[in-house]
């Protein structure tokens, strides 16, 4: 099975992904399973959960919050009452806020916790989710499982492999990742905390899976990368 953890649907300036058109380029990739949330810039976690009702054998559901609103937690709390939304989506760089600041996302982290949901982060070289703010905060949360979207891009990877390796609750996903860094943690031993993904639509699902494929040869461990560690943690794992 494979399934591709990083996919916005819905609308935003200039960009229109209906769920729809959505769906058909999984079955053109051959993806089984994928997660959907909305664009960070325009949020319709509505039509997230809409999608999902339609396609619940296909799509699990995250819901995207800035945690800028005075409602963040309410909306959190919210989403989670639903069968649909099985994660939340944060992306600190699109809405300024730095992921270490605990004032203001430790609310959110506490109502994870509570619900044992995993987050999704935008994970980069900048001053707002460097991969030492996800140790702060996976130090601060070790029941919470944050999962580093682009695996520190090009210029933190090293830096997201040492913290996923002390920090048994943080998972690299792949998209947007070189290859020779994918490989570095395949030799690191820590396959069962990758996550494919190809943040579409921006990523391709096709170019995403044959950079995987033309590192990771072991079943086992493209199982791990393709499905299992993700659906562990979908499923309310944790790796403590």
């Amino acid at each position: 099975m494979k399934i591709d953890a990083h996919n916005h649907i819905g609308k935003k300036k200039g960009i229109s992904v209906s769920v729809d058109d959505f769906i058909k380029n999984m079955d053109e990739a051959g993806i089984d399973k994928a997660v959907v949330f909305s664009f960070s810039e325009q949020i319709d976690n509505e039509y997230v959960i809409e999608s999902v009702k339609r396609y619940p054998d296909r799509l699990f559901g995250f819901v995207t919050i800035n945690p800028w609103s005075t409602t963040s937690e309410e909306d959190l709390e919210k989403a989670f009452s639903t069968d649909e939304i099985h994660g939340l989506k944060l992306h600190p760089v699109k809405h300024a806020y730095a992921l270490d600041d605990h004032s203001l996302l430790d609310p959110l982290f506490k109502i994870c916790e509570k619900h044992n949901k995993p987050i999704l982060i935008f994970g980069g070289a900048n001053v707002y989710s460097s991969p030492n703010m996800f140790a702060e905060m996976a130090m601060t949360f070790p029941k919470v499982n944050l999962i580093m979207a682009h695996g520190g891009q090009m210029y933190e990877t090293t830096s997201a492999i040492n913290v996923a390796k002390k920090y048994k609750n943080i998972y690299i996903e792949t998209s947007s990742m070189f290859g020779i860094r994918i490989q570095n943690i395949v030799k690191k031993n820590l396959t069962n905390q990758i996550i494919f993904g190809s943040d579409t639509p921006t990523g391709d699902m096709e170019l995403e899976m044959k950079k995987i494929e033309s590192i990771v040869k072991d079943e086992n461990e493209l199982n791990n990368i393709y499905s299992l560690n993700l659906m562990n943690l979908l499923n309310g794992g944790n790796s403590l």
